[in-house]
């Protein structure tokens, strides 16, 4: 991928449904943010990593990277927001205006590879921004508040979005300020891309990357990282 390049680690989510701060609790012997951030430092041309975390858990983690062995001058952290998409932009403005290209990733997805990451770069050098996804498997049906069925979905199509994201920085920075301008909610960095005017692609992931948000999660994505030692 030709210009400069930088990543965005989202860690400052609240972890209400695991009752607890995932980024700094510990996986596989290390801290939740460590799995993403090697996987980061391991993709060709890409240069700084800013991770944004709780402000109550900030300390923890710049000690906690004080006494790794990951390259600390590439490295980062400052306050998240209280949406994603305030996050992002808190990282954004965290990065030197000579980034092209912003990678995107959620530090709970700790089984993703620098493969993975270098693949969606790749697919984002076309058009301007692209996501890792996979494709829908399950039968989807459509229901009301009550839980009554309405119709079946055809999945033919379909796709489960997931991270890394790749986005030029510009038509990030735009399409977020289109969303705080009209007061839309962006779940991920792709509709954002789009606000400005950006269809983005979507690079299946192939290999296991899910989200670590409920505990059956935390129990799978540790099994999956013993495993890989």
């Amino acid at each position: 991928m030709s210009g400069e390049s930088a990543a965005i680690l989202l860690a400052a989510g609240q972890g209400r449904r695991l009752g607890h701060d995932k980024s700094i609790t510990e996986i596989a012997g290390q801290p939740v943010l460590a799995h993403p951030l090697r996987a980061l430092i391991q993709v060709r041309g890409l240069g700084r990593i800013v991770v944004t975390v709780r402000g109550d858990a900030r300390e923890a983690a710049e000690a906690w990277l004080a006494g790794s062995d990951l390259p600390k001058e590439r490295i980062r952290f400052f306050p998240g927001g209280k949406e994603r998409q305030d996050s992002v932009q808190e990282g954004l403005a965290a990065l030197e205006k000579s980034v092209e290209w912003v990678v995107v990733h959620d530090a709970a997805r700790v089984l993703t590879t620098h493969k993975l990451i270098e693949r969606v770069m790749e697919g984002a050098r076309a058009t301007g921004a692209a996501a890792a996804a996979s494709r829908m498997s399950d039968t989807v049906r459509a229901a009301d508040a009550s839980g009554r069925i309405l119709r079946l979905v055809d999945r033919e199509g379909l796709w489960r979005m997931e991270t890394p994201q790749v986005v030029r920085a510009e038509v990030l920075r735009k399409g977020l300020a289109i969303a705080r301008e009209r007061k839309i909610t962006v779940t991920d960095c792709l509709a954002a891309a789009e606000l400005a005017g950006v269809q983005g692609v979507l690079v299946e992931s192939g290999e296991p990357n899910l989200k670590i948000t409920v505990p059956s999660d935390w129990a799978l994505s540790e099994a999956w990282l013993k495993q890989w030692r």
